[in-house]
């Protein structure tokens, strides 16, 4: 009798965890950890295994600020490979904020048995950021700060030891963010082009990218559409980038094909609403 109730109960737990939708890793965003009630709501709406984990650990989400875009990829990656939901892959991905940018690291950089499924972003710098949040360009101290972070940005130091450094683009300095860049230009193919990276954003099978319309952390906001400024800092849509116009890193393939969204969303950065999350990551994650 005892058996029988085991083998009840092993059963019953094998089904609990039989999925209607494939697994969703929440990756978060700077100085920020996984304690906002979204990876619950989620697996919920979406009858999933969601799952989200602190680069810091719980009691440090200020490192996330000071490790370099590589070395929380690869914190992440591990988390993943433990993970027995997450460690083949074929799992989707929603970054939020500079996780965007982590999220890059999983797509091209992680080893896994089956791509990253789908992805949603949002207010992710996917061309960078040029001027310091909440500093903007038409302010004289947005352009002061950002002519002091400019001289800066590019030393080793930096780029190890701050991770926004990584995906700082200095409109003026195109050399400069090419050559040392330790992540982003990289990233997006825009050095050192590698087929395999772009592959693994090819295997998407839907990407979307939310827009935050007053978005005044991430400058200039139509980064999260992957935009950016010219060196006359004229803001130029992702349609004029060479990212775009040569496909470096599959985005207009993807668009082409249907299989890429972009969406805005009133606010600023970091403001939505949980039904807002699931209205935008429920069709996505659902393909």
């Amino acid at each position: 009798m005892k058996l029988i109730v085991f083998m009840v109960l092993i059963i019953s737990f094998g089904a609990a965890h039989n999925f209607t939708n494939a697994p969703v890793l929440v990756i978060h965003g700077i100085n920020d950890d996984c304690d906002y009630g979204i990876v619950d709501e989620i697996s919920t709406y979406l009858d999933t295994y969601a799952e989200c984990y602190p680069i810091g650990g719980d009691e440090a989400p200020i490192v996330s600020m000071f490790y370099n875009i590589n070395h929380q990829g690869r914190i992440l990656c591990e988390r993943i490979h433990q993970d027995d939901y997450l460690k083949d892959g074929n799992f989707s991905i929603m970054g939020v904020s500079q996780g965007s940018i982590v999220a890059k690291y999983i797509i091209e950089y992680c080893p896994l048995e089956h791509p990253v499924r789908n992805l949603v972003t949002f207010g992710g710098p996917h061309m960078g950021v040029s001027f310091v949040p909440t500093f903007p360009k038409e302010s004289k101290l947005g352009s002061t700060l950002a002519w002091i972070v400019n001289k800066i940005v590019y030393y080793r130091m930096t780029q190890y030891f701050l991770a926004p450094a990584d995906f700082w683009r200095d409109p003026n300095n195109q050399e400069g963010y090419f050559e040392y860049s330790r992540f982003l230009a990289e990233a997006n193919n825009e050095i050192n082009f590698d087929q395999r990276r772009k592959d693994q954003w090819l295997k998407l099978q839907h990407a979307t990218f939310v827009m935050w319309d007053n978005d005044t952390t991430i400058i200039p906001k139509e980064s999260s559409w992957w935009g950016m400024y010219s060196p006359d800092l004229k803001l130029l849509s992702r349609f004029e980038t060479d990212l775009y116009k040569n496909d470096l890193i599959g985005l207009k393939t993807l668009e082409e094909s249907g299989r890429a969204e972009f969406i805005s969303i009133p606010g600023d950065h970091m403001e939505y609403t949980r039904t807002q999350i699931n209205l935008i990551v429920g069709p996505t994650f659902i393909k």
